[in-house]
């Protein structure tokens, strides 16, 4: 999710905000009627604004491609470190897609 908040921080910058709106809370900081608000932005404007930011990256789902095991892999005239290599190359693909806060279905 820092990812994401950075992203959505640079985003907020670029488009003429300032800096100083993007001040949080305190972790754990508690308020009368509202409960923990630690975390969020102190300008209900910019909290809003990233609320938005985190429901239009969530409502993106990219499906996975099928991990190829070995024996598909020789199957194909590949060999078993192909079949690795390709698992590995999606795990890293699928943890970076999910740090930019875009869903990856199994």
């Amino acid at each position: 999710m820092d990812e994401l908040r950075k992203k959505f921080e640079e985003s907020w910058l670029r488009r003429g905000g300032e800096s100083s709106d993007l001040i949080r809370y305190p972790e754990n900081h508690h308020e009368i009627g509202s409960g923990n608000i630690g975390g969020q932005y102190v300008m209900d404007d910019v909290q809003g604004h990233w609320q938005t930011w985190q429901a239009s990256r969530s409502a993106i789902e990219i499906t996975a491609p099928k991990f190829i095991d070995s024996r598909e892999a020789l199957a194909k005239g590949f060999t078993v470190d192909y079949s690795n290599g390709f698992g590995d190359a999606m795990d890293a693909y699928e943890e970076n897609i999910r740090a930019a806060g875009i869903k990856v279905k199994e």
